[in-house]
């Protein structure tokens, strides 16, 4: 599949030898106000060129892995955590980053630390809004484990993260299923939840295969 410009193919190239050939998948999106434009949808604003997605588990992904809600969500919205890449900054560095801000935990090679087991792959999109017009994003996911005993503890209180929980691998598309209706009572955050469910469709598949 011919790279969109939203995934750099110097670092494409370079996560692959790492963890070996993954999927790319592409979607388009059409997308209107407030998804992109509103409060808590602005996901292209600031610099973003792409986003980490982790997935957590606690030594068998079947058993669990992590999802969280922030306190301006809608109610029973709890999602795969995720993080916005920089102009600037690579996908590794974000991933690290990322999960210590949210759980205070920091990635590494020792026992104490997370370890990043996988890379799953990537989804691609181009949104056509008809205010701000086509905006290239992707979504990066890892498969990472929590250090046996550890604690959530997130250290930056602007995430605004309202609680955890730790659902069966098979929930994951359940999971989208939910975020993908969440317009239903939510009308608003309606093209944020068709967008938030792929990588819960996209993961449920990498962790099947």
């Amino acid at each position: 599949m011919t790279l969109t410009t939203s995934v750099d193919q110097q670092e494409w190239a370079a996560l692959t030898q790492r963890w070996g050939a993954v999927p790319l998948d592409h979607h388009r999106l059409a997308v209107a106000h407030p998804f992109l434009s509103g409060d808590h949808q602005q996901l292209v604003s600031d610099g973003r060129r792409a986003e980490i997605c982790y997935v957590m588990h606690r030594g068998d992904p079947a058993d669990g892995v992590l999802f969280h809600i922030k306190r301006f969500y809608p109610a029973g919205a709890y999602r795969l955590p995720t993080g916005g890449i920089h102009q600037g900054q690579s996908v590794l560095d974000t991933l690290a980053r990322e999960i210590y801000e949210e759980t205070g935990l920091h990635v590494g090679d020792t026992p104490d630390a997370v370890q990043v087991e996988r890379f799953l792959g990537a989804l691609s999109y181009l949104f056509c809004h008809p205010q701000l017009g086509e905006r290239n994003f992707a979504t990066y996911h890892f498969l990472v484990r929590m250090p046996e005993g550890a604690t959530l503890n997130p250290q930056d209180e602007t995430e605004q993260i309202a609680d955890w929980r730790w659902l069966p691998r098979e929930e994951l598309s359940a999971a989208g299923d939910r975020l993908a209706s969440v317009d239903e009572a939510y009308p608003r955050w309606r093209d944020w939840g068709k967008f938030r469910a792929l990588s819960h469709y996209f993961v449920a598949a990498a962790l099947s295969a």
